[in-house]
């Protein structure tokens, strides 16, 4: 618990900055929610101008921005009900970290035509909040994905969010509230996305570190610090969430050996976004460079060292993907 507080502790850092009365603005209009405060039943907002979110994450735009042009203001919830002009989503992107999802979006966020973000702190406060049982949270949660989805410049078209990987387990409350849009799950061969998270554990690799919400990991057998026994765990809880999500949510299944090429010989049509040549082309050139570093050319991941005795249970889940995906494309 006290390093899951300490996870909320960096949300509040994103509302560091000169604060706003918000009964003196005449809109929210380019001001992006942040956080929930339960206790009050208040939204926290920050004011993000014209800067776009073309940063690997969402925190990373936020933490980019200028310090003196920093404002925040909070209200009601109900605030949220004022966003009118947006872009109803165009994908959401669910995944099992470490496996091309931030690629994937880094591909399309310079687009003027797409607002792209990437794990917008915010959705992971909505889910601590609210109960995925009541009909107000699915209005809250429209509304707040409405605000995500503000247009600002004019140009936009289409808005992609990818959702944080342990959200997969609330995607049967997504579908609920967007039974329309088309949604995505990028995964990747266990073993390679163990040994990315050996190189640099994720937060949700970490036991206690998150609240993973629904995602309930087998720990009996496990000896106390067995990093890479947990993250295999995990990835069993996110593995099985796909599976049961394919066929009744409709679900389609991406494999990260599939990029990038997947993104315009099938996706950009699935997904109807037509690109320019020249758009096309900068697509391609970003799927070159590292996700997270854009300046780095990408030269890959190595495998883990030695295979855990958690291997075989996750293995074969990662196979029955497979085989649902392959299906489905045989079907196409």
């Amino acid at each position: 618990m006290q390093a899951y507080d300490g996870f909320v502790s960096e949300e509040r850092s994103f509302i560091r900055g000169e604060p706003v009365d918000s009964s003196t603005l005449d809109s929210l209009r380019n001001w992006y929610p942040i956080t929930f405060c339960h206790q009050s039943n208040e939204l926290y907002w920050r004011d993000m101008g014209q800067q776009r979110f073309v940063e690997s994450f969402f925190q990373n735009s936020l933490n980019t921005q200028p310090r003196d042009q920093r404002r925040v203001c909070r209200t009601p919830v109900s605030a949220l009900s004022q966003f009118t002009e947006c872009v109803a989503p165009t994908a959401f992107i669910f995944h099992v970290s470490r496996c091309g999802s931030t690629l994937l979006t880094q591909m399309f966020s310079h687009l003027a035509q797409c607002i792209v973000l990437s794990e917008p702190p915010v959705i992971d406060a909505f889910f601590r909040v609210y109960s995925e049982n009541s009909p107000e949270s699915i209005l809250i949660f429209q509304q707040l994905i409405a605000a995500l989805g503000q247009r600002r410049a004019g140009e936009e078209k289409h808005f992609i969010v990818k959702f944080d990987s342990w959200h997969i387990s609330r995607l049967a409350f997504i579908r609920k509230a967007f039974p329309q849009t088309p949604l995505l799950f990028l995964y990747r061969d266990p073993q390679q996305v163990l040994a990315s998270h050996q190189r640099q554990r994720g937060p949700q690799m970490i036991p206690g570190f998150v609240n993973l919400g629904n995602i309930c990991a087998d720990l009996t057998d496990l000896m106390p610090g067995d990093l890479d026994g947990y993250c295999l765990r995990v990835l069993d809880q996110f593995y099985t969430c796909a599976i049961s999500h394919h066929l009744e949510h409709d679900l389609r299944l991406l494999n990260y050996h599939e990029l990038p090429a997947l993104v315009w010989e099938s996706l950009l049509s699935q997904l109807n976004l037509s690109l320019t040549l020249e758009e096309l082309e900068q697509v391609k050139a970003r799927s070159q460079y590292h996700s997270k570093h854009p300046q780095q050319n990408f030269l890959g991941d190595p495998q883990a060292h030695v295979k855990h005795a958690c291997s075989d249970k996750t293995e074969k889940l990662y196979l029955q993907l497979e085989k649902l995906r392959q299906q489905a494309n045989s079907t196409k």
